[in-house]
């Protein structure tokens, strides 16, 4: 985009997409339509814009060669009538677009009436990508990320209903929804389809299947149109579908004995890869890290045969606000902000931005606000839901200091515990497929004390089970007035007691960092192994250097040593205030793009607690938050010597780091 400050060039290309939105767009004559289309005459002046597609048909294709309808309807001594009957009919199996208007009628959302079912922009763009898949007779796999409503979801149901009607025969739907309820109401807009249909096209008629009355049977088409929930999924587990509409599976929780993905797997695996078979999945964004966020993430990355489709609030037609003039118009421009300036280089346009301003103004509505009701992108849409525990915009400037690992490993010695486990032997050895995560080694060379620490979030044995998280913390910087810089991650899932020796290994390594190990895991008897605080008591004879909550004038007074760091609901949310703090401000260098991925999944949840959105971990994020905390408890870290490496250190790795 051109500078704003080019106010006139803004002007231009404003108005350039101000026309290109303002072009014709008629179903009846096919023209403005976003699929590919060919003229198709009706007579010597008049004529009309059919899809490509629709040429494949014979009778479309003999009329074409004798140039329109009226010469070959004389040609061949039709009925002129009844031959522009007979075309309508093919057009309307291969013009989508033309029978929604045409034939298919739904409720206007304001005046209430039923009104013909024209297509709007967004839905026009959803529907370039099914008929893209319909008409190359690849499989229609689409995943949909809807913002607000503009009918993305009417047009699913419609489009199904199409192919069942015009298509195939014997080709069962189902849709399914968080509720019945919900499933219901969509179903709903196949009832109003049938009651307002033109009989002489298609009289639709319903009956109940086998008895049921959620299942309906479409009379003379052979399709059965069922219906379930992710709340009672049973009765859909077995139902011979090709074609599926997944409605608000954001909404979708998993409970005992019920997952989303074993739900949506199961209709899937019915469902064969077939060309005009479908399977829609849509939601709005209902937070980060649950099962269609990942989904939607899947479909991005290519590892998915589903496209994922998203419409901007700027792409919807009705939130837009015309200028009186020029003058006005220039003016605004002088005035935009650099997020307005960001939505004008995306494609907005100036109306629709002037929309936005006034409307975050009169509803007081802050950025996160907005995000969540009007998404520009789809990372907003996902991360502007949820109850996050840290903005998103917090997490996102973060991650510019992330970086893929300079070293991967694992720490090698002659024994796994004791002695032996932390002797001269105890060496760092590069394996690709390592647990041991660095952005830099110790430094053997400057003789700094309170340098690194080393803080663990312990987890359990099994694979399923919560993963054992180490974290390297080096706080050089703080000498400089700088901040803390994770250096190291190391995720791995291990027995308690070999666990909490692994990350005494790690602390030997960094120079005898300070080893703060989260101790709730180790108080809990009966949880793979009773250890309790034995394996603390046990390593505190060979490793000294462990942190303590214990008050050290208790200590003097002969209270026992308390080793470790608890986690109450207290300091729990003492944790996360503190990790806030730190996020916004920049407050330490986060090097490990894994540890920004949990805290952007980090939630509060209904009752007040804090934890990781289901189906996601927190052991990074909680491994960092107790190492920071403790961080800030230690003395400053110092030079015990002087040292002329200090001055390059400084400007070295201070410099690259924070500024």
């Amino acid at each position: 985009m051109r500078s704003v400050t080019d106010a006139d060039a803004v002007l231009e290309e404003n108005k350039r997409r101000t026309r290109l939105r303002g072009m014709l767009y008629n179903p009846y004559t096919g023209e403005g339509s976003p699929v590919a289309r060919k003229k198709f005459f009706l007579d010597e002046e008049s004529a009309m814009w059919l899809p490509v597609k629709a040429f494949d048909d014979l009778l479309v294709k003999d009329i074409s060669r004798c140039g329109n309808i009226r010469s070959y309807a004389f040609k061949q001594g039709i009925d002129y009538p009844l031959l522009v009957k007979e075309v309508i009919r093919v057009r309307i199996r291969y013009d989508f677009e033309y029978w929604c208007a045409a034939c298919v009628k739904i409720q206007d959302k304001l005046s209430k009436r039923m009104v013909p079912f024209i297509l709007r922009a967004p839905q026009l763009k959803l529907l370039k990508v099914m008929l893209d898949d319909l008409w190359a007779e690849r499989p229609v796999r689409v995943i949909l990320l809807k913002a607000r409503q503009w009918g993305g979801s009417t047009l699913v149901q419609v489009f199904m209903a199409w192919i069942q009607l015009f298509h195939r025969t014997s080709w069962h739907s189902v849709i399914v929804a968080d509720t019945e309820d919900q499933a219901r109401n969509i179903r709903g807009m196949y009832s109003r389809l049938a009651q307002y249909h033109p009989t002489e096209i298609f009289d639709i008629r319903f009956r109940n299947f086998e008895g049921s009355q959620k299942n309906k049977w479409i009379t003379g088409r052979e399709c059965v149109i069922y219906m379930g929930s992710m709340q009672k999924p049973d009765s859909i587990r077995s139902a011979d579908v090709m074609m599926a509409h997944l409605s608000e599976t954001g909404l979708w929780k998993a409970t005992e004995g019920k997952k989303p993905e074993d739900l949506v797997q199961s209709i899937a695996g019915t469902v064969p890869l077939e060309p005009y078979s479908v399977i829609v999945m849509e939601s709005t964004a209902k937070g980060v890290g649950n099962f269609f966020h990942r989904e939607w993430n899947k479909a991005v990355s290519g590892e998915s045969g589903y496209t994922p489709v998203f419409v901007a609030w700027w792409e919807i037609d009705m939130y837009s606000l015309s200028f009186p003039d020029d003058s006005a118009c220039l003016e605004f421009i002088r005035s935009m902000n650099e997020q307005e300036r960001y939505f004008f280089s995306l494609g907005a346009t100036l109306e629709a931005i002037q929309w936005y301003r006034l409307k975050k103004h009169t509803d007081s509505y802050d950025d996160w606000r907005m995000g969540c009701e009007f998404p520009t992108t789809p990372q907003e849409a996902f991360q502007s839901t949820g109850n996050r525990a840290h903005a998103p915009v917090y997490i996102q400037r973060m991650r510019r200091y992330c970086k893929p690992p300079l070293y991967k490993g694992e720490l090698f010695a002659g024994q796994k515990t004791g002695a032996g486990a932390i002797d001269d032997t105890l060496s760092f050895q590069d394996i690709p497929e390592g647990s041991v995560w660095l952005w830099a080694k110790p430094d053997k060379e400057l003789p700094v004390k309170y340098r690194y620490v080393v803080s663990m979030d312990i987890g359990g044995r099994s694979d399923r089970a919560d993963w054992s998280v180490l974290s390297v913390i080096d706080r050089y910087c703080l000498m400089e007035g700088g901040v803390e810089e994770c250096i190291g991650t190391v995720r791995f899932h291990l027995d308690q007691d070999l666990a909490v020796w692994k990350a005494v290994q790690l602390a030997r390594y960094f120079n005898n960092a300070l080893l703060v190990v989260e101790a709730n895991s180790l108080n809990r008897k009966g949880t793979e192994g009773d250890h309790t605080l034995t394996i603390m008591d046990e390593i505190k004879g060979y490793y000294d250097n462990l942190y303590y909550r214990t008050d050290p004038q208790k200590i003097v007074e002969g209270a026992p040593v308390r080793y470790g760091f608890f986690t109450s609901a207290a300091s729990k949310t003492d944790l996360v205030n503190q990790m806030n703090i730190r996020f916004r401000e920049e407050g330490y260098i986060e090097r490990d793009v894994r540890a920004l991925d949990e805290a952007d999944h980090y939630e509060m949840k209904n009752d007040g607690s804090f934890g990781a959105v289901d189906g996601e971990h927190d052991d990074i994020y909680m491994s960092r938050a107790i190492g920071l905390k403790a961080s800030r408890q230690m003395p400053l870290p110092f030079l015990t010597e002087p040292h002329p490496l200090h001055i390059y250190k400084n400007n070295g790795v201070c410099k690259e780091s924070f500024f």
